[in-house]
Order: C-alpha cells, then structure tokens, then sequence
C-alpha cells in the first residue's frame, strides 16, 4: 500500500517505509546526467550516445505531467536519508486503454538486490490502480537481465511473449490489476 504526502516544495510523494518516490526537482540535473550517461544502464534504456548537459536540464526542468507527455519519471529516494538511489519510468501512458509501461533503475550496485526496486514497483502499481485507473502495466527486460526478471515475477508480472526491442530480444511481461 501507499501514502501520498505532500512535501514543503508542493511535490507529491509516494512512500512506503524503506523509500519513496518524488518527482524530479532542478538539483537532480547531475545526478540524472550521471546515470543516463553510465554505459552499464544503456543496454536497458536503448541509449546509444551520451546526454549532454543541457538535454538533461531541458528533461528534469521540463514539464512532467504523464496525461500530457505519457511519460514521467519519479526519482527513487532512501526515508532514512533522503538520498537518491535511482528512478522509475512510466511511459506509454494510454488512458483510454488504461496501459502503462513501467521500468525501475537502482543505479548504484550496493542498493540493488535490497528490495528498494520491489517496494517501488509495489508503490507505483497501488498508484497506476488507485490514482491512474490504469488495468494492465508492462515492462520490456532483456531475456539475459535474470535480476529484473525474478524481480518483475516476483511483483506479479506475467510471461506474454517475446519481442525485439532496440534490436535485441526482449522478455514482454504484464501486470493485470
């Protein structure tokens, strides 16, 4: 389950008792470059050429409304210090068909395989059901990315088929609600 709390810069929350997802805020503009331009994260992301500054502050300081752009990214953030561990994409947002796309980075090593990717997703479903109205969320995984693929299954998420993405076969799962 979540909560949604309201934090003093007007920024809705979703938090559990280990983390909690917020929007992107200006200061996120290196730690966001950081990660995008990781080479490790590519593969995932379908990135081929690094990000340059400016592309990134236009994205983080851009408008983040999913019903508008069918997209959003939350930063991914430690309750016990407030420190950034990584994001979650929504993406391909259809409100008629009621889909979304999900996708989790835990970008630092150490904060992977502690549970903080599985209370995202936990967090971010409650509100693609509960807030969005959303019935069927998705994810694309690399059919060697074993991690992500225990993670999804373990959530719920269910084997459709497989499918090439950014040419490279991909592992396409659902979650009905």
């Amino acid at each position: 389950m979540f909560s949604c709390v309201k934090s003093k810069r007007e920024n809705y929350l979703l938090k559990s008792q280990n983390i909690f997802l917020r929007k992107l805020e200006s200061t996120d503009v290196d730690l966001i470059l950081e990660w995008e331009n990781n080479i490790e994260n590519w593969e995932v992301s379908g990135t081929v050429k690094p990000f340059t500054k400016e592309e990134i502050e236009q994205f983080v300081n851009g408008n983040h409304d999913i019903y508008e752009n069918k997209q959003i990214r939350y930063v991914i953030c430690l309750v016990a210090n407030n420190r950034a561990i990584g994001a979650l994409d929504l993406f391909e947002f259809d409100s008629q068909n009621k889909t979304v796309g999900v996708g989790v980075l835990i970008a630092e090593t150490e904060n992977r395989r502690t549970g903080y990717a599985s209370d995202s997703l936990n967090l971010i479903c409650d509100y693609c059901s509960n807030e969005l109205n959303v019935v069927t969320i998705f994810c694309n995984i690399l059919k060697d990315n074993i991690a992500s693929i225990r993670l999804f299954e373990k959530n719920g998420f269910q084997f459709v088929e497989e499918r090439i993405l950014f040419k490279k076969p991909i592992n396409y799962y659902e979650l009905k609600l």
